[in-house]
């Protein structure tokens, strides 16, 4: 009888011993807090990434933005180990993706990859995240070729002789833009600085209005240069120009705005990553210190620049601040289309 109640106090010391080695306080109700002091790398994120990381694009495969997001991803890939997936997550005008990121687990495992849209979106009240709503990353590309095209047969091929038609005939000229979008701010930002109006329509995206110019739809179009690149080497379309203080390095044989005398200037798009807000410090370091690192590799500056971007490394701050004065243009621009409404 002596050795069975010894052999049952020593299971239950022995029970006691394994539940408290277990963190086993099973009175609180969790036992996934970590007590204080804890040190786990995964709950710090030191050891990032420990797994497969999506890099969320809010734009259709095949497009700009998708194709410098898989140069970023296989580099990524290649350096940090583990494998970076590109999702295409298209709708709303990228706000479905932009959602997506915003309410992901701040575990580093989801970033977000976008550009000025993202404040654009949120300026409209499409949706209700801007990059405050983000722990914001590095800047990484710069796309400043994107300005006006028309048909060869047009009569203006250059801004003066735009505007000066355009004033003569107030709101005959059909400009194709996606409502609300960025192609949308620019075409308010040009009316704005030059005080002509535009018989604005909605196209769709930046390969619809190729399509609407080419078949005669639209008179003029704001896009991207790599987009619209095949139909002025084909002598289809013209490019005005873009509304930059300097020519493209990528593009140089573009004239500028200002260099045709038009006082016209306009933020191109500009690409970075975002990371849900309360993602650890040290992720966010680990994988800023990663793309900068590869924003200094020659080769991966070729593939960008063969894209027709330039590649512009900015740290998170100096990213944050800059969109942030991005952010104040596109609020006076969009007040001022709205007046009066």
């Amino acid at each position: 009888m002596k050795k069975r109640l010894l052999a049952l106090i020593t299971s239950v010391a022995l029970v006691g011993t394994l539940l408290a080695g277990c963190g086993g306080d099973t009175g609180s109700g969790s036992t996934n807090t970590p007590a204080a002091g804890n040190t786990d790398p995964a709950a710090s994120g030191s050891d990032w990434p420990t797994g497969s990381v999506s890099i969320v694009v809010p734009a259709s495969a095949g497009g700009g933005t998708d194709l410098l997001a898989r140069v970023l991803a296989d580099k990524l890939t290649q350096k940090l180990g583990q494998t970076f997936v590109v999702v295409n997550v298209t709708g709303a005008g990228g706000s479905s993706g932009i959602n997506q990121v915003h309410d992901a687990a701040a575990d580093g495992n989801t970033i977000l990859f976008f550009h000025n849209a993202l404040l654009i979106n949120n300026v409209t009240g499409v949706s209700d995240y801007s990059y405050e709503g983000f722990a914001v990353g590095p800047h990484v590309v710069t796309d400043g070729a994107t300005g006006f095209y028309v048909s060869a047969d047009a009569p203006y091929s250059t801004y003066p002789e735009l505007i000066e038609y355009c004033k003569e005939h107030p709101g005959e000229v059909t400009m194709g833009v996606e409502a609300g979008g960025y192609t949308y701010m620019m075409v308010k930002s040009f009316e704005a600085a030059t005080g002509v109006e535009f018989n604005l329509v909605d196209v769709g995206s930046n390969s619809d209005k190729c399509t609407a110019l080419l078949g005669g739809h639209i008179d003029i179009m704001p896009n991207q240069y790599s987009t619209a690149k095949g139909y002025v080497e084909s002598g289809d379309f013209v490019a005005l120009g873009f509304p930059t203080e300097e020519r493209s390095e990528v593009y140089p044989d573009v004239p500028t705005a200002k260099e045709q005398g038009v006082d016209w200037l306009y933020n191109g798009y500009e690409f970075g990553f975002f990371l849900p807000k309360d993602t650890p410090q040290e992720i966010q370091d680990t994988f800023n210190t990663a793309v900068e690192e590869l924003m200094n590799d020659p080769e991966v500056q070729q593939a960008i620049l063969d894209l027709g971007n330039e590649p512009t490394y900015l740290s998170p701050a100096d990213y944050e601040s800059q969109l942030a004065g991005i952010q104040t243009e596109y609020e006076e621009l969009w007040a001022a289309a709205n007046a009066g409404n």
